[in-house]
């Protein structure tokens, strides 16, 4: 109550991807804004240290159009507001050989018409890949589609709350964006940065 009048707190769920298992109670829950993520291909939890050997057991072609399929369903769906690490699959550094732009084609073309943004995430410099989600090209492409974007630090500490800010914020521009959104009782709101 103190700091009330001084910090706007707003309240969000990222909610996996699952197909099969949508729990309502989440998707319906009274919340300014829910993210939609993709860490499965079927049961693979693919940006799990523990499970990296499979990317050598697939083709990767194949499990990047899988994860891309899975964002494109996510976002008919109509659930989310938000498209979380919208590169994930890149984690441990293992990259299509055809064009990622390509690849993600009518994933990106399903979040525009959803009207959903897309979060530049900073995680994935604390992670094996080194860069920010999603890359520079996909970016571009969010641009050129007009899809709004949204920032996060995808923060599980206190301390990388707010991490790389200046860094998102720098690629963002570097695209074209000038503004970026946020959500309250799921309604979007313009921000310039």
């Amino acid at each position: 109550d103190e700091f009330k009048e001084k910090i706007d707190i707003r309240l969000g769920y990222e909610a996996d991807w699952l197909p099969n298992y949508l729990d309502k109670r989440v998707l319906d829950a009274k919340v300014d804004y829910l993210i939609g993520s993709v860490h499965f291909i079927d049961k693979w939890g693919f940006d799990n240290p523990e499970f990296i050997g499979e990317f050598k057991n697939r083709d990767l072609d194949q499990i990047w159009q899988e994860y891309f399929d899975a964002i494109e369903q996510m976002a008919k769906s109509g659930y989310y507001n938000i498209v979380g690490h919208l590169d994930l699959m890149k984690i441990f550094n293992f990259r299509p050989k055809k064009d990622i732009r390509v690849i993600a084609k009518s994933a990106l073309k399903a979040i525009k018409n959803s009207g959903m943004a897309v979060e530049i995430n900073a995680a994935g410099l604390r992670k094996p890949v080194k860069e920010l989600y999603p890359s520079k090209a996909l970016l571009q492409e969010c641009y050129a589609l007009d899809i709004p974007i949204t920032f996060g630090s995808d923060a599980h500490k206190v301390a990388d709350i707010g991490f790389a800010y200046k860094e998102a914020t720098e690629l963002a521009r570097e695209v074209g964006y000038s503004q970026s959104v946020s959500y309250k009782d799921k309604e979007r709101q313009l921000h310039k940065f």
